[in-house]
């Protein structure tokens, strides 16, 4: 059974009374074809020679464009934020969104509540910092360097709030410097046994995933033999625990390692490496660019980058001494963003997702006495649903793509999207009646195909006449009462079920 057909019955089934399933599918046309991207299609594993092109995007953007820029680069816009990237055009909104601008007193304070709850901390500047792009760039970073704040408990446990904001302010910033604040960060000494890895009794683990996971990949490059000498360049470093105080790391000298290292011998010179040489010699190897640049490209366009435009990124990146932005900014700005290759290529992880439909909708947090037990619910469901933050199932993070359609997974994300926040500038309880037409008009027979085009129309959504039924429908569940005439109190439930369906539309749960 197909995704969308799976999420149609269980939506029929337990989140409206609409009865039995329709065999039109969003998503398709009549005779089974895709429309559009999605799912089903809108990307042709790289094929094309747009597709591979880093060359300069035009600076003139179509809404769509505009749309789809903001849904990769920021999780998502609302109406007036898309028309404001097409005014301004292609290379300004890329330069807005790398700036990084000050985040209002009022989310610090709501964030700092929550401690070292770092999924609601989080989920405080995925929906309203003013730095959607610097998040995003966390985000990947995190998946990337895996780490979990499972292994701290205690007086340990602000390990990870300071894990987590290192891995933010160093994620547009300089790789060498990420590389050497990652190795010495106290959750990562505890997650990969750094802090436990003398000279006499090395312990290999972040050795392994240093190259493994972090910076090489899977056998690439380097041998068993070579992991055991890297494990004694890393040794010496531990953790210095004092009362009242963090952890914070030390070097100590007396257990590190000084003998002489045979490191890639076909490649580099023996020398006593510590850390840092270590870094230093893994940033020398060709492959270490291209491991980033292949990675960072399959975050922002599609997953089949050819060996041509990662060798290509991999000498910028070299070029600009490691730089992380420059990459970026090519990468957003490129013909290959805005390619047919590109355009709903993704399937989102539920937080991208769900961040995503709520930047769309308007939705705040204004404090924690009114909203703190929803943002609770709201981060429960996406555990639930395959993504506690700061806590990935293992060190390769988290598997993505298809495998984020799990049923069980989709019903939690379905879940999620029922906690209603604050909608729009009047902060609005029930619906964003700002995006809406007028409520005034809500009597009139024709509004309810107004409102599923206005609701499609946030999503940049084509729909289908068969899709355009369906959603109707949604609006007039209990028949013969319909949507305007005997229970008008009954409109806006109707409207939230028809905005919380058209959200998890397969070009939806897609970029």
């Amino acid at each position: 059974m197909s995704y969308t057909t799976r999420l149609l019955c269980y939506v029929a089934i337990t989140l409206m009374t609409v009865t039995g399933c329709n065999n039109s599918q969003p998503g398709t046309t009549g005779d089974g074809s895709n429309n559009g991207g999605g799912l089903f299609g809108g990307g042709n594993s790289g094929g094309s020679a747009e597709g591979q092109s880093l060359a300069k995007h035009g600076d003139q953007l179509t809404s769509d464009e505009a749309y789809h820029l903001m849904r990769r680069a920021a999780f998502g816009a609302t109406p007036e934020q898309v028309e404001q990237v097409v005014q301004m055009g292609l290379t300004a909104a890329v330069e807005d969104l790398l700036e990084k601008k000050p985040v209002p007193a009022e989310w610090e304070e709501l964030a700092a509540l929550y401690e070292d709850n770092i999924p609601r901390r989080w989920m405080i500047y995925l929906l309203e910092s003013p730095n959607p792009l610097h998040e995003r760039l966390a985000m990947f970073w995190h998946d990337r360097f895996a780490t979990s704040r499972r292994v701290v408990s205690g007086r340990d446990r602000n390990l990870a709030v300071i894990h987590w904001n290192m891995i933010r302010e160093q994620s547009l910033g300089n790789y060498r410097t990420f590389l050497q604040e990652l190795t010495i960060d106290p959750l990562m000494l505890i997650w990969l046994d750094g802090a436990n890895s003398p000279k006499d009794s090395p312990n290999e683990n972040y050795a392994r995933e240093f190259w493994e996971l972090f910076t090489l990949g899977r056998d690439v490059l380097y041998s068993e033999e070579d992991i055991k000498e890297s494990t004694k360049a890393f040794t010496g470093i531990t953790l210095l625990r004092e009362s009242e105080k963090d952890a914070r790391p030390i070097y100590d000298l007396l257990n590190h390692d000084t003998t002489v290292k045979r490191i890639l011998p076909t490649r580099v010179e023996p020398d006593d490496y510590d850390y840092l040489g270590m870094i230093d010699l893994t940033l020398d190897q060709p492959e270490a660019a291209r491991y980033v640049a292949r990675n960072l490209f399959v975050s922002f366009i599609h997953d089949d980058p050819s060996d041509a435009v990662v060798n290509d990124l991999a000498q910028s990146f070299i070029d600009s001494d490691f730089e992380i932005e420059p990459m970026v900014r090519r990468l957003l700005t490129s013909q290959a963003m805005f390619s047919s290759d590109a355009v709903g290529s993704q399937i989102t992880s539920p937080v991208e997702h769900i961040v995503g439909v709520f930047r769309t909708l308007d939705m705040h947090v204004h404090g924690e006495d009114s909203q703190g037990y929803i943002l609770n619910q709201l981060c429960d469901d996406l555990g639930r649903a395959g993504q506690d933050l700061l806590n990935p199932p293992g060190v390769e993070g988290w598997t993505e793509g298809e495998a984020w359609l799990e049923d069980q997974w989709l019903i939690s994300r379905i879940s999620a999207l029922s906690r209603k926040m604050e909608f729009g500038p009047d902060r609005t309880s029930e619906l964003p009646y700002h995006l809406l037409p007028p409520v005034e008009r809500w009597a009139e027979r024709e509004i309810r195909e107004e409102i599923v085009d206005t609701v499609a129309g946030w999503f940049h959504l084509q729909l289908t006449d068969e899709e355009k039924e369906i959603y109707i429908e949604v609006l007039d569940q209990n028949g013969w009462r319909a949507f305007h005439l005997l229970e008008p109190d009954q409109q806006p439930r109707h409207v939230s079920e028809l905005i919380r369906l058209i959200a998890v539309h397969e070009n939806v749960i897609t970029r």
